[in-house]
């Protein structure tokens, strides 16, 4: 009976001091730093250094304009102070990432408490200031680093896109590729500029900032950033990146500026047949699925007259739609672009160019659901919203290839409704 109480004594201890605080502090990410989704910008953000590749990496971001926050190893700093200064010195931030590169999960809590406070006081030694963030190797937590990152008043950052640039088998253009298929306001993207060679990610941070930009983002610090309470918009954003890489999906470039309005992923349609502009589209026929950009959303749907506002956002993106559309490889093919929506305004759907096909079944109820949802988070009223959502039904609405190209594909200038025809 003895051995089982101190069987029983020793699993419960593991689970308080490694299992539980890794899971709430860094797998949910509680009291952890999370960025608005409405406001265009984003930031970068290194591990492991500074090392060997640092200077090429501080290189390129002087190059290209950008400002980052770098975590860094505080036994590397210490070994190479002058990468650390000139950090501070070009206006980039520094946090810790621990005093050795070591995960807490090998630790125990009072060791990992050490490694923090001295990893924290080494660095601040360096650069002469107060550490404001901190992301452990990993991100691994246990116990003694979530005292350690309480009692110094520290805010941990995880990431929001990961590339692992750190793998021999992701070249330059993977690497900024992944980050901006994936990007988005508020996103936080690790990157390393140590711990291997980190040759490949200097190559890959100037199209990868100058597709940042395209997309209407600012790469900034951390500490530019706003912070978003929401947690709900926090897990919403976990599921969204996941989703978005799982199903290929892109952002449509704004040629007027700001966040992307509209994503485009390829699919294949599945509904009833449907005859459009000479042509039967049938089940299995490939479609570039539309979906509206959250970040839009929320933003649309902030101001006066949103509704006026969304629409005519929408006929704008139609344009790069069109454009983007003709211009990827990827959707040469397609035949039909569309998507389910809940919006109520059949009239303005059929005027710029979609018809409306009905949803039926288990489907219905689902995508009720997953739109409900993703509205009450994203609309300016949130849950308040909820009780017109019972009124609305999801339906499907497409656009035939002929019809987009030969209504938005032509020489750019300000559409608006008085552009649109009778549907």
């Amino acid at each position: 009976m003895g051995w089982e109480i101190v069987l029983a004594g020793v699993v419960g201890l593991g689970f308080l001091g490694w299992v539980l605080p890794d899971v709430v502090f860094h797998h949910l990410q509680w009291g952890a730093f999370f960025a608005r989704t409405d406001v265009p910008e984003m930031a970068l953000t290194f591990d492991d250094g500074p090392g060997p590749d640092t200077p090429g990496i501080l290189d390129a971001l002087a190059e290209s304009g950008t400002h980052a926050t770098f975590f860094v190893v505080a036994e590397e700093a210490r070994r190479r102070p002058e990468l650390v200064k000139r950090m501070v010195m070009e206006g980039h931030e520094v946090g810790l990432h621990a005093r050795r590169h070591r995960s807490s999960y090998l630790m125990m809590p009072w060791t990992a408490y050490r490694e923090m406070t001295e990893g924290l006081r080494i660095v601040e030694s360096i650069t002469g200031r107060p550490v404001r963030w901190v992301r452990p190797p990993w991100g691994h937590v246990n116990w003694g680093t979530w005292q350690a990152i309480r009692r110094r008043h520290l805010t941990p950052v995880f990431w929001t896109v990961a590339p692992d640039d750190w793998k021999p088998e992701h070249s330059a253009e993977y690497i900024s590729r992944y980050v901006v298929q994936l990007i988005h306001p508020g996103a936080v993207v690790v990157l390393h500029d140590a711990g291997g060679d980190r040759g490949r990610t200097r190559t890959a941070l100037k199209p990868m900032v100058d597709g940042i930009r395209r997309m209407g983002l600012t790469p900034v610090t951390l500490s530019r950033m706003t912070p978003d309470p929401s947690y709900l918009r926090r897990v919403w954003t976990w599921w969204e990146i996941r989703f978005t890489r799982r199903w290929d999906i892109d952002s449509v470039p704004n040629q007027a500026g700001g966040v992307p309005v509209l994503r485009l992923g390829k699919i294949r349609y599945r509904g009833p047949r449907v005859t459009m502009d000479g042509m039967t589209l049938k089940s299995g026929d490939p479609m570039g699925e539309i979906h509206f950009g959250n970040p839009a959303l929320s933003r649309l749907s902030g101001e006066a007259t949103s509704g006026l506002k969304a629409f005519h956002a929408v006929l704008q993106s139609l344009r790069d739609l069109a454009e983007f559309v003709q211009t990827q490889p990827k959707y040469r093919d397609v035949v039909v672009v569309g998507g389910v929506t809940l919006l109520d305004a059949a009239s303005a759907i059929e005027k710029a160019g979609f018809i409306r096909v009905p949803v039926r079944g288990w489907a219905k109820w689902s995508l009720w659901v997953y739109l409900t949802v993703l509205m009450a988070i994203y609309h300016r009223d949130g849950w308040k919203n909820l009780r017109r959502f019972p009124r609305l039904r999801p339906v499907m609405v497409l656009m035939s290839r002929t019809t987009l190209l030969t209504r938005y594909g032509g020489p750019r200038r300000p559409r608006t409704s008085r552009d649109l025809k009778p549907g």
